[in-house]
């Protein structure tokens, strides 16, 4: 028996086709669609979150999306599970390689503070930065007396390590 031929309209043109192969591609691009979008969630989430195995996720998904110009949409779901554990060894692979992610220089080390208080007993002080007190510490350098400028060397949580003047 002949199918029934099917004429539709797509992306400007005319399609002419039959009727099951016409709803086999619909469920074909709804489907690569799907991995399209998955692919692009998981590139974004890669970006916000620097695992760098979202990456292989989001390859795979593209992927996946691609293949679907050639093969049938039941098809997908495995053709991207091939992708991710194929993919897997080169994402090891890359995220050992790849140098790690050098932190951002802190702005706030070789500012200058006010000194505002001295505690000679304890080795703290408190300075005057950015417009508020901070505690601080001495890392090297004499003692600064009040009303005198340190330079910051480091901070950790809301302590700050200075350097006096030599």
């Amino acid at each position: 028996m002949i199918a029934a031929r099917v004429v539709s309209r797509r992306a400007g043109g005319v399609y002419i086709g039959n009727e099951s192969t016409t709803r086999r591609e619909e469920r074909n691009l709804a489907v690569q669609w799907m991995f399209l979008v998955l692919g692009l969630v998981a590139a974004i989430a890669e970006l916000n979150s620097a695992t760098f195995y979202l990456a292989g996720v989001a390859a795979a998904a593209l992927l996946t999306s691609l293949s679907g110009f050639w093969l049938r949409a039941d098809w997908l779901p495995i053709a991207f599970l091939v992708f991710c554990v194929g993919l897997l060894p080169v994402v090891l692979l890359l995220r050992h390689r790849l140098p790690r992610g050098q932190t951002l220089p802190d702005p706030d080390v070789g500012q200058i503070v006010t000194v505002t208080s001295v505690s000679v007993e304890s080795g703290r002080l408190i300075v005057s930065y950015r417009g508020s007190r901070w505690d601080a510490v001495l890392e090297r350098g004499k003692m600064p007396e009040v009303g005198q400028s340190a330079t910051i060397t480091g901070k950790t949580d809301k302590l700050l390590h200075l350097a006096g003047e030599a």
